[in-house]
């Protein structure tokens, strides 16, 4: 049996009142009944940085927003700003354009994972029992911080390795 999603605490990062609706209605289907709802990245940042009681255990950030605002720059600036009140907040970026350098992008700024528009149940449960079931470490190498990018360790890989906790065969191999 998976985790109980009625207990996720989710920060929802939408402008589109009439997505908000689908949001609360697919979310309900799972028992997440009192997800937050921010209009925009401004909001979503200053919600995170209230603190007090409620504490998200998931961010869900649409990538493109009205006036300028974009998903992608809040989630840079979680993982990236020295002041940040969430650094290790899984995030799960929205958008309806998934292109081979769109998905190097969220990557880069340190998604855990990507739902493709149009909504579906579905969708949201596998992205949401991925991102809480399955918890990636995370990396500080480089410019980069966020989640390990590989999805899992492949017994028998010869390299090339590039992390001091990369597993090495044995001599002889």
């Amino acid at each position: 049996m998976g985790f109980d999603l009625a207990r996720l605490q989710l920060l929802i990062v939408e402008a589109d009142p009439a997505m908000t609706g689908t949001w609360r209605s697919l979310l309900g289907g799972f028992g997440i009944r009192q997800p937050r709802f921010a209009a925009g990245s401004r909001a979503a940042w200053a919600l995170l940085q209230a603190g007090g009681d409620w504490r998200p255990d998931l961010l869900v950030c649409r990538w493109e927003l009205p006036d300028g605002d974009d998903g992608l720059q809040l989630v840079s600036r979680l993982r990236g700003d020295a002041q940040s009140p969430a650094p290790f907040l899984p995030a799960i970026i929205v958008t309806a354009t998934v292109t081979r350098e769109r998905v190097q992008q969220a990557l880069a700024a340190g998604i855990h994972e990507i739902l493709v528009l149009p909504l579906s149940a579905k969708a949201i449960e596998t992205r949401l029992r991925e991102t809480i079931e399955k918890p990636r470490r995370f990396i500080r190498q480089g410019g980069y911080f966020g989640p390990d990018r590989r999805r899992t360790a492949r017994p028998g890989y010869a390299g090339p390795f590039r992390r001091s906790t990369d597993a090495r065969p044995a001599p002889g191999r």
